[in-house]
């Protein structure tokens, strides 16, 4: 309560209205019953939204549950059918993510509220360190990007138990989180358990370093503006540019630019590679490198971007 109630204070003014992204499980239902908790004063509008990606046969059980305890506490819901198409190579649960994620954002309320709690941070810290996605990746979730806010970040799953039980909220559990082909659920389940064991407070420890390299990957996208020397943050970009800069630097406006176009960074060592090649480049050389979700390349003196769908 303490945690959600301090997020709202920090970004959401007076009167605005909040839409809480609610699955059913537990982490959306403690959160969603601590918000109608907060605004029973009136001063907070809220509403949730349960995205309905009929993956699973218990989907319109799932969306049933959803309405049901929403008209115990009140609240409006809103029910969105999306039709999950994995795109770019992305597998099926990236590509349900980024369904629920358009569904959000196009939810006609000032903020939108997801339940990622610490232990959902900590996976996600650990899982994009493996695949070695650099400070940017170890900084996880941000608890605010835009008009998005996740409270919960600095709380354990076992507190959201705690309060659930406590609080008699009844929630589902989805059978596909016990896949272990998804990678998420494999760390859940097989790689956490013994290191929670060993040291207790290691998803919080972890969810604060996070947050910590989130300030990280804050000071370098500022250096990156800095290095842009005023050119506003899009392609084409200089060659020049690159070539002026230290290696070092280089590569991290480049990282820095394809994150603000929305692009996920290449393997360390691609990257390394095109940026080596447009360091060294004779005016015949046209660097190039494509990924399935898009494209770099050099061409008179400028450096191009273009998406693959």
């Amino acid at each position: 309560m303490q945690a959600v109630s301090a997020c709202i204070a920090r970004h959401a003014a007076e009167g605005e209205s909040v839409v809480v992204g609610y699955s059913g499980g537990l982490d959306s239902t403690v959160l969603l019953h601590a918000m109608c908790s907060l605004s029973s004063s009136g001063n907070i509008e809220v509403s949730a939204i349960h995205v309905h990606h009929g993956l699973s046969p218990n989907a319109d059980a799932w969306a049933d549950h959803c309405a049901k305890f929403c008209d115990v506490l009140k609240v409006p819901l809103e029910v969105v059918r999306v039709a999950v198409r994995p795109q770019g190579g992305e597998g099926i649960e990236a590509a349900a993510r980024r369904s629920r994620h358009r569904a959000l954002d196009a939810h006609r309320s000032d903020w939108k509220m997801l339940a990622h709690h610490a232990d959902d941070q900590a996976e996600t810290m650990l899982h994009n360190i493996v695949r070695g996605t650099g400070i940017r990746g170890a900084a996880a979730m941000p608890v605010a990007r835009g008009k998005l806010l996740r409270p919960l970040l600095g709380i354990s799953r076992a507190a959201l138990l705690d309060y659930a039980i406590s609080n008699e909220t009844p929630w589902i559990d989805d059978e596909s989180n016990a896949d272990l082909r998804f990678t998420r659920n494999f760390l859940r389940a097989r790689i956490f358990p013994p290191l929670i064991a060993r040291f207790p407070k290691c998803a919080e420890q972890m969810a604060a370093a996070a947050n910590r390299f989130g300030e990280a990957s804050s000071l370098l996208d500022d250096l990156a503006r800095l290095d842009l020397g005023g050119l506003p943050p899009g392609f084409p970009l200089p060659m020049d540019l690159l070539r002026e800069l230290s290696e070092i630097r280089a590569r991290n406006l480049l990282r820095a630019m394809l994150h603000w176009h929305g692009a996920q960074s290449p393997d360390e060592s691609r990257l390394n590679e095109f940026v080596r090649q447009i360091r060294s480049a004779g005016s015949d050389k046209k660097p190039r490198l494509d990924l399935p979700a898009y494209s770099l390349w050099c061409e008179k003196g400028q450096i191009n971007h273009r998406n693959s769908s």
